[in-house]
């Protein structure tokens, strides 16, 4: 199990990193509870999944905005209940919060979340009454935002990275120690040149041999910036534990030392689940929306045309889990064409968060409503 520590003033002195990208928001930036809840949420009997597939909403890789505008929207109105976009949107935030929205950068620029979903997402909360400095895009890495084609100019949206901004403060440990890699809040060597060369752990010139740590630490974007998350994942596999989806999205591109969690043999069961319970992290998240505008059934994080599909497909899902058991799903499916071994064979993590209170993986208590 993993442990929340409070870690003392001298080592946040001596390792806080300045946001420097953008001041924080006049809002609600409380990181939340110092730590887990030790019995889990109850878990509803089903849980609803809402699927929009529209045929024109991606050709040659390239999304038409306007069509993904109308699949978000109604997605979110499905979604809340609500009568409108805007009241859809207000029953989710507030104007004064921070909201921070989190993409998956992996893959760019074909296989990441793409910017036309977060445009969406975007003009929906301003409907809501969100002004821009309150709404915050985020992930890992600045190359791989950028890569993707986020720019926080006239955008609508600040534009945060958590590599160099990790919370010195919000550790979570596990008995599992990992190699320690540029962009790490302990590492102390040489960068690492990319995330493949990460993920492989290759490399071994490049770090000193005692860069080992059983400690993780948390964006500071999530404990110290926003109050609330939209969660707008790729979908997609991935090559160590089976699925880059929502769970995936919020715990191992939110925090440090992240390989361990994901190689063999846990494969992210049961870490991933424990780090989404941490509730700095999963209790933020008031929606997932899944992209699957392009869907990759192989080759991801990096991404493979090969195995690529031009989807056109978003999910929408109050349930982190129902929306990654529906792709999973999916993606099996793709797979079996392509004889190849399940990607669910690896993900068992997403069948384990349901004992975390973390939501429905039995397709049996899944309701997926199809919307137009």
């Amino acid at each position: 199990m993993f442990r929340v520590v409070a870690i003392c003033s001298c080592l946040a002195a001596f390792c806080l990193a300045t946001l420097a990208q953008s001041d924080l928001p006049a809002a609600d930036n409380s990181p939340g509870p110092a730590a887990p809840q030790a019995t889990p949420a109850a878990v509803p009997a089903r849980s609803d999944v809402f699927r929009i597939q529209e045929r024109n909403a991606i050709a040659d890789f390239k999304p038409d905005a306007e069509v993904v505008r109308r699949m978000v929207n109604t997605l979110v109105v499905n979604v809340t209940g609500q009568g409108s976009v805007a009241a859809a949107w207000a029953s989710l935030v507030k104007p004064n919060e921070a909201v921070g929205i989190k993409v998956c950068a992996n893959g760019a620029p074909l296989f990441s979340t793409h910017p036309q979903v977060v445009t969406a997402i975007c003009e929906g909360l301003a409907a809501a009454g969100v002004p821009p400095q309150n709404i915050v895009v985020f992930d890992r890495e600045e190359g791989l935002l950028k890569a993707a084609g986020y720019n926080a100019k006239g955008a609508g949206y600040r534009l945060l990275w958590t590599e160099g901004n990790y919370d010195p403060q919000a550790v979570v440990s596990s008995p599992v120690s990992g190699r320690l890699i540029y962009g790490d809040l302990l590492f102390v060597g040489r960068k690492v040149p990319n995330l493949k060369t990460g993920l492989q752990g290759e490399d071994q010139h490049e770090v000193a041999s005692d860069n080992f740590s059983n400690e993780s630490h948390v964006s500071r974007i999530l404990t110290k910036v926003v109050a609330k998350v939209i969660n707008v994942p790729a979908f997609s596999d991935h090559l160590s534990c089976g699925l880059s989806g929502a769970l995936f999205n919020m715990t191992v591109q939110n925090v440090d030392n992240w390989r361990r969690f994901v190689q063999r043999p846990g494969q992210g069961d049961p870490d991933i689940p424990e780090l989404y319970a941490n509730p700095q992290i999963g209790a933020k998240v008031v929606l997932t929306i899944m992209d699957g505008l392009v869907a990759e059934y192989a080759g991801a994080p990096i991404g493979d045309l090969n195995y690529a599909v031009q989807y056109g497909t978003l999910l929408a899902s109050r349930d982190p889990v129902a929306v990654d058991s529906v792709a999973l799903r999916q993606i099996d499916f793709w797979r079996r064409q392509a004889k190849m071994d399940p990607a669910s064979k690896d993900a068992k993590y997403v069948s384990t968060a349901f004992s975390y209170g973390l939501g429905n993986a039995d397709p049996g208590r899944i309701d997926v409503h199809d919307v137009r």
